[in-house]
C-alpha cells in the first residue's frame, strides 16, 4: 500500500478477528497496522510513524483507557470501539468516551464498507499548502472553517447527529468555537426553522437564573411585576444551547435534568407544569469527567446531556487551518473596508509559529489589530501576538498606588483589560486567569450594569 494512504490502527485482543478486520481494510485502500492493545499508546508500535486516521480499539481495555487514548494519540482518528458482547451500557460510555461508533465482533463488512471508503477518499484528497493559505481549500461546514483532520472528523460527527434530536456535549477549550458548533447543529436539524436560543450559564446571578431559564408568574417574587418567558418556552420547537454548563450550580442542575428527563416545567411561583419541546446543545470548556469528579457537573446530568460528545480540537492542532483562518479573516475584513491589504511572509511565517492559546478568538482579534494598524500590509510586528506580554504591559499602565485594597486593585485592573480589549468579557476572562462566571460575579460587585449579559 502507498505510504500516502490513510493509516488503520488496529488494537483487538482477538487476532484472528484483528486479521479479518486489516484484511478487510487494507483492501479499501488502508494502510494496516495491528497492535497489541495495551501497546496503542506508543507512537512507535509496530512502525507507526503518524497519527491514524480511523482506529479500532477494543474495549477490554476499560473505559478510562479508551478515554485517554481518545484524547492523546488517537484524538484526530474516525473511533471504532469494539467488543465480544453486545452490551448497552459499554456502548453508551464508550460513545461518551469520544467513539463514533461502537460495534459487537465480528465485524459487519457491508455496515463497514461504505463508511470506510468515504473516510479513505476524504484523506487521500489532495491538498495544495499554497491553496490552503489563501483559503482556497478551506472547507466550510455550517459556520465551521477548516480542512484539517481533526475538523473533518468533527464536521462528519455533525452530519450524523445534526438532524437527529440527540442531546450534544460540545468539549473544546475557551476560544474554540463552542458557540458556532452549537448554531451549526441547529442550522442542520429539522429544526432549523424554529428558535435558536443560547444561554450562557456564568454570565447569569445565581439568584437569577432559574427564573431566566423557566419563567416566573407575576408576584411570584419581589421585583416579578409580570409573568415571564424564560429561556425553555422561548426555545420550545427549537433548539437551546447551553454554554458554560458546567457554571451552573448543581442544585440547579438537578431542576434542569428534571425538566430534559419529563419534557416539563413549571414556572417559578406556578402550580401547574406545562410541556416543553427542545432540543439540548450544551458546552463547556472542562473535561467533563474531571467536572463530575470535582462536583463541578452532575453525573447523571452528564449523562443526559452527553448522548454525543462533540470534541473541538484547539487551533494548535489544526495545521494549515491556523494560516487559512487567517487569511479568511483578513479577507473579510478587505470586504467590509474595500481595501486589499495583505500578510507579508513573515506575517505568515509567525502565525504558523505561535501556539495560540486562546485559539481562534486570539487568531481572529490578533488578525482584527494588525489590520487596524496596518497600510497596505501586515507585518509580523503589527500582529502583537505575545498576549501575555500585551496583558502585562495594559496592567502596568494602571494606577495602582501603596495602601490600596486588593479589591479595589482587582477592580481597577479587571476594568482596564475590558477597556483595552473592546469589553470582550471571554477573552479578558482567560487573559486574566480567571473563569467568565467570576468575571460576571466581579462586575456585578462593581455594578455594571451590562454584568448579566444581556
Amino acid at each position: 500500500m502507498a505510504p500516502s494512504a490513510p493509516l488503520c490502527l488496529i488494537a483487538d485482543v482477538d487476532a484472528a478477528h484483528a486479521s479479518a478486520l486489516a484484511e478487510f481494510c487494507d483492501g479499501l485502500g488502508f494502510r494496516v497496522e495491528c497492535v497489541a492493545p495495551d501497546a496503542v499508546g506508543d507512537l512507535a508500535v509496530g512502525g507507526a510513524t503518524s497519527a491514524p486516521d480511523v482506529a479500532f480499539v477494543d474495549a477490554a481495555l476499560g473505559v478510562d483507557e479508551l478515554r485517554r487514548l481518545a484524547g492523546g494519540l488517537l484524538a484526530d482518528a474516525e473511533l471504532f470501539a469494539m467488543a465480544a458482547e453486545d452490551d448497552t451500557v459499554l456502548a453508551e460510555a464508550c460513545i461518551r468516551a469520544g467513539y463514533s461508533f461502537f460495534f459487537r465482533k465480528p465485524f459487519s463488512a457491508d455496515s463497514l464498507a461504505a463508511l470506510l471508503s468515504d473516510i479513505a477518499a476524504e484523506a487521500r484528497a489532495p491538498q495544495d499548502p499554497g491553496d490552503a493559505a489563501e483559503g482556497g481549500s478551506m472547507v466550510q461546514f455550517g459556520l465551521l472553517r477548516g480542512s484539517s483532520r481533526g475538523m473533518r472528523k468533527l464536521f462528519r460527527l455533525l452530519r450524523k447527529v445534526g438532524p437527529s434530536d440527540a442531546s450534544v456535549l460540545i468539549v473544546g477549550e475557551s476560544g474554540t468555537g463552542k458557540e458556532l458548533v452549537a448554531e451549526t447543529l441547529h442550522q442542520i436539524s429539522e429544526r432549523a426553522a424554529a428558535p435558536y436560543v443560547t444561554v450562557n450559564c456564568a454570565a447569569i446571578a445565581d439568584t437569577l437564573i432559574e427564573s431566566e431559564l423557566f419563567g416566573h408568574e407575576k408576584g411570584s417574587f419581589s421585583g416579578a411585576l409580570r409573568q415571564h418567558q424564560g429561556f425553555f418556552e422561548r426555545a420550545h420547537g427549537g433548539t437551546l444551547f447551553l454554554d458554560e454548563i458546567t457554571e451552573m450550580s448543581l442544585d440547579l442542575q438537578a431542576k434542569l435534568l428534571r425538566v430534559l428527563e419529563s419534557g416539563e416545567l413549571r414556572r417559578v411561583g406556578a402550580t401547574q407544569t406545562q410541556p416543553v419541546d427542545v432540543r439540548i446543545v450544551a458546552a463547556t470548556n472542562r473535561d467533563p469527567q474531571r467536572a463530575v469528579a470535582e462536583e463541578q457537573l452532575r453525573e447523571d446530568l452528564y449523562y443526559r446531556l452527553a448522548h454525543v460528545t462533540a470534541l473541538l480540537p484547539p487551533l494548535r492542532r489544526r495545521g494549515e487551518d491556523i494560516r487559512g483562518l487567517a487569511e479568511h479573516f483578513l479577507r473579510q475584513l478587505n470586504e467590509q473596508h474595500g481595501t486589499g491589504i495583505r500578510f507579508t511572509a513573515d506575517a505568515l511565517a509567525a502565525i504558523d509559529e505561535q501556539a495560540w492559546p486562546g485559539n481562534v478568538r486570539q487568531l481572529r482579534h490578533a488578525v482584527e489589530r494588525a489590520y487596524i494598524l496596518a497600510e497596505d500590509e501586515i507585518a509580523a510586528s503589527d500582529l502583537e501576538l505575545d498576549a501575555t506580554d500585551e496583558a502585562i504591559a495594559v496592567a502596568a499602565d494602571i494606577p495602582i498606588a501603596f495602601g490600596m485594597s486588593l479589591a479595589d486593585a482587582e477592580r481597577r485592573i479587571i476594568l482596564a483589560n475590558l477597556e483595552h480589549y473592546g469589553g470582550d468579557k471571554k477573552d479578558v476572562a482567560e487573559r486574566l486567569g480567571v473563569s467568565l462566571k467570576t468575571l460576571y460575579n466581579r462586575l456585578r460587585d462593581y455594578g455594571d450594569g451590562d454584568a448579566d449579559g444581556r
